[in-house]
Order: structure tokens, then C-alpha cells, then sequence
């Protein structure tokens, strides 16, 4: 009786582990080039019902990534709980990522054409965090508005860049290229982001800390603040939501990721101005007023 105990307590996160070899390979079979899956990040809930699971929704081969997180589905660790820091996450864990060297990444999203979204509690699809100390530096986040690219305020002056709206990203796939050095001198350092070709943010300046040399990337579902939606929408209950990923490389140069023409149309392309989210962390739905202009160099 015992040992079927012990059993029972360890058998949500022995499943959860017997699962990544299946989503490493899938993730193989679309290239990953110089970023390697390392682990389904530690916080997820052991008691998530099916947090990552390979999928045949795919727009790159046969096989996509899914990503899913029902309410209530916090994990903890010995030293660190997302349940006593209001959160809940689904995400795949890779580290060791250089600094001060260029990379390119290739990121394909499909949110379904009814996903539940949280905000005005923060919502982050893909994010890199400095380490020692830990801190964020960019996330592409899921909001009122849509898609948006937040350089955070751990590390820079925040702002959310609008990328592509609710009304074109939701039940379509969306490809995301972004193009940075992570260096922290600001003669040096530089972020790119097309979405579907186009580009979105340009940006010369810090990209980086002088401390916290490692960083890794984490991406899926990570859900922040969810309490701002219990009070906005007066319940206890977080929607479900799921997300897919397919495609996911990272390469230090264009041509590795790309092909040569299609990295010529991307490098030819300039931008005048930026559409910045103003959100509001009570506001229980999107506002035009919310969405401001500005010209390219507002950006710190």
C-alpha cells in the first residue's frame, strides 16, 4: 500500500517527464538549429491535465506543439510557487543562450479562432530572461490588442508594440522572425521583428544588461497577474487556453534560418512608426484609444 502511494503522489510528473523525448523529436523534425530544448519548465503544474503535447495542427511538416493551461493548474518548487504569486504556466525551458551575438529566430504561433484570453492579466507566449540576476528582457505577449512585443520594464523603459491585431491573428498561424545581438552597449545592440514578412519593430539601442550574462528562452503559456481578471470579470474561474507552436529555430545567421531571397526582402524593409499599447490593468476590454502612434526612436 505504500509503495502504490508513493506512486500515485510521483505519477503526474513521471508522465509529464515521459512526454518531452516525444516533443524534442517533433521539434527536431522541423530544425532547431542552434536552440535545443532543455526541459518543460519546473513550475508547471504536476496536475495539469495536458500541459505540452505534440499535435497534428501544423502548418511546418506533420507535427506542431500544443500548449494548455485549465484553471487552477499553479506549480510549485521548493523555493519558488506559482500558486502564492498568482500565475499558472505551460512552457518549454531552454538555456545557455550567448550574448552579445547575433541570432535569429523563427517562431510560427496559431491562437484558435476562440481563445480565451485573460487579459488584462498579463499573457506571455515567448520570453527571454537575463539570469543572475533574473530579470526579463523581451516577451511576446497576448493582450487586449492582440500580439505585442513588450521590451519589459525589468531591464528597459516598458512599452507594448502592436504586431498584428485580434482580428487578423486569432484562428490563422502567424510567423514570427526576431533579430537581435542581446548586447548592452547601445551603439551595438539592435531588435528586428517581422510578423508574416512585415516589418514591425526596429529598434537600435541596449538590448541587454551589463549583469546577468546567461540567458535562456522559455515559451508556451505563462499567464502573470491572473487576479486582475478574477476582479475585471467578478469570478474565481480562468478560462482555458491553448496555444500551438511549429517551426521553432534559432540560427546566427539570416541564410541558415532563411532562405537568401527571402532574407534580402526582410533586410530591404524599413519602418515609420509604431503603434504602442496604452493598457490599462482594469479595462475588460480592447479600446481604440488605447492604441498611440509614435515615430520609431521613442523606443529606450
Amino acid at each position: 500500500m505504500k509503495i502504490f502511494f508513493m506512486l500515485f503522489i510521483f505519477l503526474p510528473s513521471l508522465v509529464l517527464g515521459s512526454n518531452f523525448n516525444q516533443i524534442k523529436k517533433a521539434l527536431k523534425e522541423d530544425g532547431f538549429g542552434e536552440i535545443i530544448p532543455e526541459e518543460f519548465h519546473p513550475l508547471i503544474s504536476q496536475y495539469a491535465k495536458n500541459p505540452i503535447s505534440v499535435s497534428n495542427n501544423s502548418i511546418i511538416g506533420d507535427k506542431s506543439i500544443m500548449f494548455e493551461v485549465n484553471n487552477g493548474e499553479c506549480g510549485e518548487e521548493p523555493k519558488s510557487s506559482d500558486c502564492d504569486t498568482d500565475r499558472e504556466r505551460s512552457e518549454i525551458y531552454y538555456s545557455h543562450e550567448e550574448w552579445k551575438k547575433v541570432k535569429w529566430y523563427k517562431f510560427n504561433i496559431l491562437l484558435p479562432k476562440d481563445f480565451n484570453s485573460i487579459a488584462p492579466a498579463t499573457m506571455s507566449l515567448i520570453q527571454w530572461k537575463r539570469l543572475n540576476p533574473s530579470k526579463v528582457l523581451v516577451m511576446f505577449r497576448h493582450t487586449h490588442a492582440g500580439l505585442t512585443f513588450n521590451r519589459n520594464n525589468d531591464s528597459f523603459e516598458d512599452s507594448e508594440i502592436v504586431l498584428k491585431r485580434n482580428d487578423e491573428l486569432l484562428g490563422q498561424w502567424t510567423e514570427i522572425i526576431f533579430n537581435t545581438n542581446w548586447h548592452p552597449d547601445e551603439d551595438k545592440g539592435f531588435m528586428k521583428v517581422w510578423i508574416d514578412g512585415i516589418l514591425k519593430v526596429d529598434f537600435k539601442g541596449t538590448s541587454n544588461t551589463s549583469k546577468g550574462e546567461e540567458l535562456n528562452l522559455r515559451y508556451g503559456l505563462y499567464a502573470s497577474a491572473i487576479s486582475r481578471y478574477k476582479k475585471v470579470f467578478n469570478t474565481e474561474i480562468i478560462p482555458q487556453r491553448v496555444i500551438y507552436f511549429d517551426g521553432v529555430s534559432a540560427e546566427s545567421k539570416c541564410e541558415k534560418l532563411l532562405d537568401k531571397t527571402e532574407c534580402n526582402k526582410l533586410l530591404s524593409q524599413t519602418i515609420e512608426k509604431y503603434e504602442l499599447f496604452m493598457y490599462d490593468k482594469n479595462d475588460k476590454k480592447f479600446h481604440n484609444h488605447s492604441i498611440v502612434k509614435l515615430p520609431i526612436n521613442f523606443l529606450k
